[in-house]
């Protein structure tokens, strides 16, 4: 039986509409552990201890306020014991370089600044009986041909796919997960857009993302910069 794929994108906002959750997403308010660079003055290291959860962003990015981004990825109602109920469950943590930093510069509003976007959650016992790696390379958008299927069956607005990485990680401590690298044209956007996802899954029943996006132009021109810093997002399961 085919089953959708585990999804991390937002609920709200947004440009496209992706294939069917296992279940709907809520975004945590979580204030992470922003720490100046040991040793190093150009990077922030973001981290969560309680999730084991780590990575760096350069120094001059700006850290989304927590309100907005969860008013934008969450579908729950702020008043609502689902949004109470989400400090406790999700941790979720992002930063833009544009000068103006805002939310939808992840999903909708194309930027010429890169974006990067963390998120850890628990999984569902269904989603955790149907996971695969598939379903990891889906996570945020759909990579899979399967998925681009999927979402074009249910008039997803999205062309021009190209896949430029595809990788299995194997860290160890009962964690797995991939790394795609991949270009879409949005609907909000005349020019290409990347977006390096990387996402892991835990035997424990955890899932941990990481999503970068800017132009496909600006990935190529900060190829090293964001490239460090996919590379930097690390998870412990020990």
């Amino acid at each position: 039986m085919a089953r959708g794929p585990i999804r991390v994108h937002p609920r709200r906002s947004s440009p496209v509409t992706p294939s069917r959750l296992l279940t709907p997403l809520a975004f945590a308010a979580v204030l992470p552990l922003a720490l100046s660079g040991c040793g190093s003055p150009d990077y922030h290291y973001v981290k969560n201890s309680e999730q084991k959860t780590y990575f760096k962003v350069p120094s001059e990015w700006h850290r989304i306020d927590q309100r907005t981004l969860d008013g934008i990825l969450s579908a729950d109602d702020p008043d609502s014991a689902a949004a109470r109920a989400r400090p406790r469950l999700v941790w979720s943590v992002a930063y833009d370089a544009h000068e103006v930093p805002h939310p939808t510069h992840l999903y909708g509003v194309a930027s010429d600044q890169p974006f990067v976007w963390a998120v850890v959650r628990p999984l569902s016992k269904k989603e955790q009986d149907a996971v695969s790696l598939d379903m990891l390379r889906d996570t945020f958008l759909p990579v899979t041909e399967n998925g681009r299927a999927e979402l074009a069956q249910r008039g997803g607005q999205l062309a021009g796919f190209e896949l430029t990485r595809d990788q299995v990680l194997t860290p160890g401590g009962g964690l797995r997960g991939v790394r795609t690298t991949f270009n879409y044209r949005l609907p909000t956007s005349p020019d290409l857009q990347t977006f390096d996802v990387t996402a892991y899954v835990s035997d424990a029943g955890r899932l941990y993302v990481m999503v970068l996006r800017c132009s496909t132009r600006c990935f190529h021109q900060r190829a090293a910069e964001l490239d460090a810093i996919a590379r930097s997002f690390t998870v412990r399961n020990d």
